[in-house]
């Protein structure tokens, strides 16, 4: 908002000041670097130059008025690419006629890119009825016999562009040698090491805090053979991971007042993949084009330059070469349970919609595998557990929680019969009850609906009818007033009645369905032993299980409320005294236990 008044206030001051042309203009400010203080201030200096070239103009008093609305600027940006955040978003305002004047200092801050910078100057911003001025070339869209400077203003682009590109390949070519020259030329160090500038030179320094604990790193994977036993122990000793300790240059999470963020597979394997922690520095993987800094390009392993001993190392090159082996022995084992399963497809996920932790709510993950025995017949085990269980980086679930679906279903089915046992009994009997309360409910509302549909039209006519006593002078404008704030309040509260009946109505809709769902799984239950997604959808709400393969059952509709405890043996489970009222029931030496609830 504090945008939007601004303009405004420039607008009434250029009202003000000229009865002629009036201009809402944006300055516009870019530099290809912000590393460098002395070049941010440079911004400054832009947009310092434009609006000194505006104060003078309106001075001349030559019936035109520029009033600075907006500034746009661009740090760090390439001319070459005009996917800029600052010049998109004055794009976005001259679009909705905020701008029709862009001040630039030159040419080059507009763009370097001579094909699209002399688009936008030449054919955009005069269909757009924009002005272009640019102060130190002395180029002004809006002047008399600007086309005499047309030539000046293309051979000006082509330049720029020619020395963007120019500037370009000397770029990569000082980047290149710096590389060669054992410098270090990327951003953050790694993990273990510091970067610093050693005359002409950049270099990495092992960095004293963190360096032991890249060794540990090693030592632990050779001797645990697992990217996550070494995640593990990183994180039961609370070491802060990469990104946290670049951030914070805490090696040990020690706030109470912030969750601990540990480490992760993908992290650990990372640091074990690079070749840095032996003093080899390998750079110039990846390159980057000027027109879209997002697009990285992966150059071949030829064209890596790779300087060996370019900085101490951390670990000798015998323990990376264990670390190696290890890595290639996992990528091997994890081919072999990758190949393919013909004739054990994995089949529909049952559980996906109701399946979740007891003890810190995440929902259950599926893991499905192919099982082969010593006869050479194979079948696919499925199973499930909780991702946050056991895991070190979150304490929210201490404990591994897992079960099978053979077990889940084992003490699943016979509940569910045992739940359900008078409507196995007489399906049809309660298809026709279902039907007939279902079309009672149905009725009622429709017959709501209606009225209310009625009351709407009755009330727009009498509108109607006051509004021709208003127009006929029979009613003064203050009672006509005072009856149209009534009436749209009245019209207001019946339409929100309307829009809640249909919505019932929908619901009414989707209870039917559901319905109608549950008897014919209950018509599947009855007659078969497998139980189905339809099955468990129609009878469950949602499903906890707790370590230890306890299980807990919300039941949808009308058993919702039934807790279930399941165990492998009664200790494992809650006992009768400490849920009263409840009927302990022995399944296939699991004991489940679960509240008395009245079938009705």
């Amino acid at each position: 908002m504090g945008r939007v008044s601004k303009r405004k206030s420039a607008s009434r001051q250029a009202d003000a000041g000229c009865e002629g042309k009036r201009y809402k203009a944006g300055i516009y400010a870019r530099l290809s670097s912000d590393q460098d203080l002395q070049k941010n201030e440079s911004i400054e200096v832009q947009v310092e130059m434009a609006r000194k070239f505006a104060e003078e103009f309106n001075r001349q008093k030559t019936g035109e008025v520029i009033s600075i609305v907006e500034c746009y600027t661009d740090l760090g940006k390439t001319g070459s690419n005009f996917e800029r955040e600052g010049f998109l978003r004055l794009l976005q305002d001259i679009r909705l006629g905020e701008i029709n004047c862009v001040i630039v200092k030159d040419f080059s801050r507009f763009g370097r890119n001579y094909l699209e910078a002399g688009n936008y100057i030449e054919k955009i911003f005069p269909f757009l009825g924009v002005r272009f001025i640019a102060v130190a070339d002395g180029f002004d869209t809006g002047r008399d016999g600007n086309e005499n400077k047309q030539m000046a203003s293309e051979i000006k682009n082509l330049v720029n562009d020619m020395y963007a590109k120019d500037f370009s390949k000397k770029a990569k070519l000082h980047l290149k040698q710096r590389r060669e020259e054992d410098s270090y030329v990327g951003g953050p160090p790694p993990y273990g090491y510091q970067a610093q500038w050693n005359e002409k030179k950049r270099v990495l320094v092992p960095d004293e805090n963190t360096q032991e604990i890249v060794r540990f790193l090693y030592e632990t994977f050779i001797k645990t053979e697992s990217y996550t036993a070494v995640a593990d122990e990183l994180n039961r000793r609370r070491i802060n991971p990469p990104y946290v300790y670049k951030k914070t240059k805490e090696v040990y999470h020690s706030s109470a007042d912030t969750d601990y963020k540990g480490w992760d597979k993908s992290t650990v394997e990372r640091i074990l993949k690079s070749e840095t922690y032996t003093g080899t520095l390998v750079q110039g993987k990846t390159s980057i084009t000027a027109r879209n800094e997002n697009n990285r390009i992966h150059k071949p392993e030829d064209e890596w330059v790779v300087v060996r001993d370019a900085h101490e190392p951390l670990i000798g090159e015998e323990m990376y070469k264990k670390a190696a082996e290890i890595r290639q022995k996992i990528r091997n084992r994890t081919m072999t349970s990758q190949n393919p399963t013909k004739g054990c497809p994995i089949e529909e996920n049952i559980f996906d919609q109701v399946l979740y932790c007891g003890v810190c709510g995440r929902k259950m993950t599926r893991h499905s595998y192919v099982k082969q025995y010593k006869t050479g017949e194979r079948a696919r085990i499925d199973g499930y557990f909780c991702l946050n269980g056991g895991q070190t980086k979150v304490t929210t679930c201490p404990e591994s929680n897992r079960i099978s679906k053979n077990e889940l279903v084992d003490i699943l089915l016979p509940l569910i019969r045992i739940e359900f046992e008078v409507l196995l009994r007489r399906p049809k009997h309660y298809v026709e009850y279902g039907k007939e309360r279902i079309a009672e409910a149905a009725k009622r509302i429709e017959a709501q609906l209606n009225e209310t549909e009625r009351k709407i039209v009755r009330f727009q006519g009498e509108e109607s009818s006051i509004y021709m006593d208003y127009r006929a002078g029979k009613m003064l404008q203050k009672d006509y007033a005072a009856f149209r704030k009534k009436q749209e309040d009245r019209l207001k509260e019946l339409r929100k009645q309307q829009e809640e009946w249909e919505k019932e109505k929908k619901e009414l809709d989707k209870l039917s369905e559901k319905y109608l769902k549950a008897i014919r799984a209950l018509m599947k239950l009855k007659d078969g032993k497998v139980l189905t997604k339809e099955m468990v959808e129609a009878f469950i709400s949602k499903i906890y299980i707790y370590p230890g393969k306890r299980v807990e059952v919300l039941f949808a509709a009308a058993v919702d409320g039934i807790k279930v405890y399941a165990g492998r043996s009664a200790s494992a489970c809650k006992t009768k005294k400490e849920h009263p009222g409840t009927e302990p029931l022995c399944l296939e030496n699991k004991t489940l236990i679960r509240k008395g609830w009245d079938n009705g």
